[in-house]
C-alpha cells in the first residue's frame, strides 16, 4: 500500500530552463514567435462579479460556452453584464450540471446577468 500511495504522492522531477545553466540540455521543441495579437478577447466583464470559469459545454451537441461567475464581494451584491466581441445568439443560466434553468434577454453582443448575492454564483450558456 505504500509503494502505491508513493506513486500519487512522489516526489516531482522538473528542470529549469536557462541558457547559460542548462547549456548540456537539448529541447525538441524551437521557441516559437506567434503571428496573432498579443491582446484579444472572446468577451470583457463589466461589473463587480468575478469570472471562475471560461469552457465549452459537456454537451457535444451544443456549440456554445460556459461562463461561470461569483460574487467575491466581502459585503453587498455583484452586478455583470458580459460583452461579446461578436453577437450573442442566445443565453441562458444553467446549474452545474449545465441543464439550462433560464433564458437571458440578449442585446446584440451583450446579456445583462441578474445581481449575484454575497457568496453565490451562476453559469451562464452563450451560442
Amino acid at each position: 500500500m505504500a509503494e502505491l500511495a508513493r506513486c500519487y504522492d512522489g516526489e516531482l522531477e522538473v528542470y529549469e530552463y536557462a541558457a547559460c545553466l542548462n547549456g548540456r540540455l537539448i529541447f525538441s521543441e524551437p521557441e516559437v514567435v506567434g503571428d496573432r495579437p498579443a491582446h484579444g478577447s472572446v468577451f470583457t466583464l463589466e461589473g463587480s462579479a468575478i469570472v471562475s470559469a471560461v469552457k465549452a459545454a459537456e454537451d457535444p451537441e451544443k456549440p456554445g460556452i460556459i461562463v461561470r461567475l461569483f460574487c467575491g464581494m466581502h459585503e453587498g451584491d455583484a452586478t455583470a453584464k458580459l460583452v461579446f466581441a461578436e453577437p450573442v445568439h442566445r443565453a441562458c443560466i444553467c446549474d452545474l450540471r449545465e441543464r439550462e434553468t433560464e433564458e437571458l434577454a440578449v442585446d446584440g453582443a451583450t446579456v445583462e446577468l441578474p445581481v449575484l448575492k454575497h457568496c453565490k454564483f451562476i453559469m451562464v450558456y452563450v451560442e
